[in-house]
């Protein structure tokens, strides 16, 4: 064979593979304007009929495919509130939508599985609280937070140790989110929560998640515990100040001796959660401290030293008045600020 016969022949060869990929683009082009249309006419018969406001059964939804009947459902559910988001939501119940859902949660996709997820946590029914427990495995990190998080904001029984191991929780993930989840088991279970405050041997960044949820649960036998956590913390270290919020939060004047050894900290964030604390239980011997605390090197610390003694009443606000009138420097000015911000006369 000559070099221009192989030229030649390597050219058809060329030619005819870029027809039969054209001619597959245009196939699949007619096949996926055709599955639009269908999709497109089968919203427009469903659309009436969840939106007509009756029960709709699997009946006169007979023809339209699950994943029409899943998408459409789950927009309209998004949309409203009140009576009429309880109607789609029994509606889509009815059609099936969770067991579609809970299928689609064994994708090997991790956005399929995290729209599932999403449309399962409208759900209050067997099909999809299994569904959401099973995810408490998934391998995607965030699928199992979201899955516990939506359970733990029902009222499910969880473990909170079982979660911690199972969602891997540490370091890695967001404090905020921790506080959430917590939070919300706390409401149905807070002696869960409390038994991971309790743990030495706890996670620390679990432990001062937890530590943050039950501050708001009241439960003041956690004081004497923070307040002895406080007293042993590293002056330095970043959970000082979080157990000192803490403190704040629930409000015991048994915390008073961390609180007040907190005023003290060389810890900018410390002492200023301290001096928030103070101002929460009113310490009114702690005046002259605060008043120390308005000329603190740092401005946050001046702000919450101001704030706090508005917050133990005429002691309070004659210190402040005096360090307006008579003060100098960051003392005057973080006083006078805070006369002015709450519309006091100096």
């Amino acid at each position: 064979m000559t070099a221009l016969r192989l030229i030649w022949t390597a050219s058809l060869v060329l030619a005819a593979a870029a027809l039969a990929v054209m001619l597959l683009l245009v196939l699949l082009r007619f096949w996926t304007n055709r599955q639009r249309a269908r999709h497109a006419a089968a919203r427009r018969r469903l659309a009436p009929l969840l939106l007509g406001g009756g029960e709709v059964t699997p009946a006169a939804a007979h023809g339209i495919s699950d994943a029409v009947i899943a998408d459409l459902s789950l927009e309209l559910i998004q949309l409203v509130r009140g009576a009429e988001r309880q109607a789609f939501i029994a509606n889509a119940a009815r059609l099936g939508v969770p067991r579609r859902l809970a299928r689609q949660m064994r994708s090997i996709s991790q956005r399929k599985r995290t729209v599932a997820l999403r449309g399962l946590v409208e759900f209050d029914d067997p099909v999809s609280r299994r569904a959401l427990d099973r995810a408490l495995d998934d391998p995607a990190a965030d699928i199992r937070l979201a899955a516990a998080q939506a359970l733990a904001e029902r009222g499910e029984p969880l473990d909170a140790r079982d979660l911690v191991r199972r969602l891997g929780l540490g370091s890695e993930h967001s404090p905020r989110t921790m506080v959430r989840l917590f939070r919300s088991i706390a409401q149905a279970r807070p002696d869960q929560v409390k038994a991971l405050v309790l743990e030495p041997d706890q996670n620390l960044d679990v432990r001062l998640a937890a530590i943050e949820a039950m501050a708001d649960t009241g439960d003041y036998s956690l004081v004497p515990v923070l307040a002895a956590l406080a007293l042993e913390a590293d002056d330095g270290s970043e959970e000082l100040p979080r157990y000192l919020h803490a403190l704040g939060k629930l409000g015991h004047p048994s915390g008073k001796t961390a609180i007040l050894a907190g005023l003290s900290s060389g810890s900018m964030a410390a002492r200023a959660a301290a001096a928030r604390a103070v101002g929460r239980i009113a310490l009114t011997d702690s005046v002259d401290r605060l008043g120390q605390l308005l000329n603190d090197r740092e401005w946050w610390v001046r702000f919450r030293a101001a704030e706090a003694l508005l917050g133990l009443g005429d002691a309070g606000l004659a210190r402040l008045r005096a360090a307006a009138a008579h003060g100098y420097g960051p003392a005057r000015e973080a006083a006078s600020t805070m006369l002015a911000e709450r519309g006091l006369q100096p």
